[in-house]
């Protein structure tokens, strides 16, 4: 087992494989240059990414990679699957809420904004032609991908070492979002992942069990920075041009699918608790859960109860919804089920 850990695309990425040791070396090699190809193609913060010349021909057709087409697919899917709350579109508002360089050069800096515009919500998405890998952004718009990449990074490898690389068994984490993976003897290889308590950072809230599997985490609380007008963070809501001001402060969401995943956890932060959740079970169809974390310091879990103790364990969560009982359009705490 080689455990190993390199920084790109603004965050620790953190590797944990299984493989013969004359392998290890390249694996490792291999994992670290995936992910400096995959930020080299969609970093906003590289004049020479792909993503910057696709931001530079915003309103004429630009011919893109195979990678931007993928990516640009999935972003397009997850926008209509969430209603519009995930939105790739938003990095002028990202730049109008003071968020101009990384936030490893940021840290500790009180910015002010660029103008005091105020940005109208997005009306039209990009137009795709798979067949040309072609595409066109709206005139005067522009992309950010951060709130994909890194899960579909990670996803892309994770196939790759099990299919190509035989790999049997492996975890990788990407700033918080992990896809993990065992071998044919499953049930002695479970990951165990911490989920950390916004409020009492020197503990976790609890653990997941994971053998085969997703978990992403998203929150307003890491990436916040000071402006002229106030505090702000980096999830944007498409409604507002805004940083979000729901109730969720942060949300961890597991399932099959690490992109799924991470979807899910910024849609949630950003519409809230009693907003995301509907649609959050509605659309996921219990193949996902979630655990919600509110500024109030409260936390809702919404999945089958029969996880908690399971897939969820040593942890107690003020709220329970549980999907086997929950009609879609209105949700109920557990207490006050019939």
């Amino acid at each position: 087992m080689i455990t190993f850990q390199f920084r790109a695309m603004n965050t620790v990425i953190d590797c944990c494989f299984l493989c013969r040791e004359e392998e290890a070396d390249r694996i490792a090699a291999q994992a670290e240059a995936w992910f400096r190809y995959a930020e080299s193609k969609f970093s906003r913060f590289m004049p020479n990414s792909e993503l910057a010349r696709l931001n530079r021909m915003a309103g004429k057709r630009c011919f893109i990679s195979e990678a931007m087409l993928e990516v640009l697919l999935l972003s397009q899917s997850y926008r209509s699957l969430t209603g519009g709350a995930f939105e790739p579109l938003i990095l002028p508002a990202l730049r109008e809420a003071g968020y101009m360089d990384t936030f490893d050069q940021m840290a500790g800096i009180h910015t002010s904004n660029r103008a005091d515009a105020e940005l109208q919500p997005i009306a039209d998405s990009y137009v795709l032609d798979p067949a040309m890998k072609s595409v066109v952004l709206p005139p005067q718009t522009e992309i950010d991908l951060g709130g994909i990449v890194k899960s579909w990074t990670a996803k892309r490898l994770a196939a790759f070492l099990r299919e190509t690389a035989d790999v049997n068994r492996g975890y990788i984490n990407a700033g918080g979002d992990l896809t993990v993976w065992s071998g044919p003897d499953a049930a002695a290889q479970t990951w165990t992942v911490g989920i950390e308590n916004p409020w009492r950072v020197e503990a976790d809230f609890g653990f997941l069990e994971l053998v085969n599997g997703s978990a992403a985490t998203s929150s307003t609380l890491g990436r916040r920075w000071m402006t002229s007008r106030g505090t702000m963070h980096h999830l944007i809501d498409p409604r507002t041009m805004l940083p979000s001001s729901s109730d969720a402060a942060q949300c961890t969401v597991t399932g099959p699918d690490a992109v799924e995943c991470e979807i899910w956890a910024k849609t949630i932060c950003i519409l809230g608790v009693r907003e995301g959740f509907p649609l959050f079970s509605r659309k996921t169809a219990g193949r996902f859960e979630s655990l919600a974390f509110t500024l109030d310091r409260e936390t809702y879990f919404c999945g089958e109860k029969s996880s908690l103790g399971t897939r969820w364990r040593d942890m107690k969560p003020d709220h329970v919804y549980d999907t086997e009982h929950i009609h879609h359009e209105t949700y109920r705490p557990e207490s006050e089920h019939p």
